[in-house]
C-alpha cells in the first residue's frame, strides 16, 4: 500500500531504506606520467534497490530527478540496463547483456530525452574529457 500525503492526498514517493552512498573520483585520461589518473573531484553516487537496482549519478538524494540514473533489471537470460541521461524522464536507450556473453544496444523512440547516439569504436567523445561543459552540467 502506498503512503499518501495528508495535505494533498497525492502519493508520497517511497524512498528505499537500503541505500549505498559512494564517492567516485574523477578519471583524468590525459594525466602525465607520475600524475594521478583518479583524483578530485569525488562525485556522489547513490545505489539502491528499486525494482532491480537504481544507480543515481551525481547525488546521494534518491528523489533528485534532476540527475541522470541507470536502472538495472535481471531478466530470465541476462540483464537489461535502462539509460536515463535526464533524471525523471524516459530512457534514451537500453543495454542488454545476455548470460551467453552477447550484448546489444537499443535506442528508444524519440522523447524529450536527447536520443542515444551509437558511436563507432574509432570515434572519441572529446566533450567527455576535454574543454568546459556549458552551464547546467551534472555537477552543478
Amino acid at each position: 500500500m502506498m503512503k499518501t500525503s495528508k495535505s494533498t492526498d497525492t502519493p508520497a514517493p517511497i524512498v528505499p531504506s537500503t541505500q549505498w552512498k559512494l564517492q567516485v573520483p574523477t578519471y583524468h585520461p590525459n594525466a602525465k606520467q607520475g600524475e594521478e589518473e583518479f583524483t578530485e573531484p569525488a562525485v556522489p553516487i547513490l545505489v539502491c534497490p528499486a525494482d532491480g537496482l537504481r544507480i543515481v549519478l551525481g547525488t546521494h538524494d534518491f528523489l533528485d530527478y534532476g540527475k541522470p540514473d541507470i536502472q538495472i533489471e535481471r531478466r530470465k537470460n541476462g540483464w537489461m540496463i535502462f539509460l536515463h541521461p535526464v533524471g525523471g524522464c524516459d530512457p534514451s536507450g537500453y543495454i542488454y547483456m545476455l548470460d551467453d556473453g552477447r550484448s546489444f544496444v537499443q535506442q528508444e523512440r524519440p522523447t524529450p530525452t536527447p536520443p542515444l547516439v551509437v558511436m563507432s569504436r574509432d570515434e572519441n567523445l572529446e566533450e567527455l574529457d576535454n574543454g568546459e561543459l556549458p552551464p547546467g552540467d551534472a555537477l552543478e
